[in-house]
């Protein structure tokens, strides 16, 4: 099932229950949007969107063929954090 689009280079597809397809077009040389999605430093900064509240605290990333990540989060209006982790990268 597809989702409509959230804008025009944004798109949501529903695959499972369990399974939820983002795909985002960046206009922008692939090297820079390349290192903004595998440099921890660079992914801090744009990946929780500032009207959500919620900051990326931390971000671990070995974005090789079998690598990991791991992204806690934290809000304004709470004192726990969230985190999300990935044994292997595909």
């Amino acid at each position: 099932m597809s989702l409509p689009p959230t804008n025009k280079h944004t798109t949501v597809e529903r695959k499972s229950e369990r399974e939820l397809v983002v795909t985002r077009t960046f206009n922008g040389p692939a090297r820079i949007v390349f290192e903004a999605w595998t440099k921890p430093d660079l992914f801090k900064r744009w990946w929780a969107p500032k009207s959500s509240g919620a900051s990326l605290l931390s971000c671990e990333m070995d974005v090789r063929v079998g690598g990991k990540y791991r992204l806690e989060f934290g809000h304004e209006a709470s004192k726990q954090t969230m985190a999300f982790s990935v044994g292997t990268s595909r």
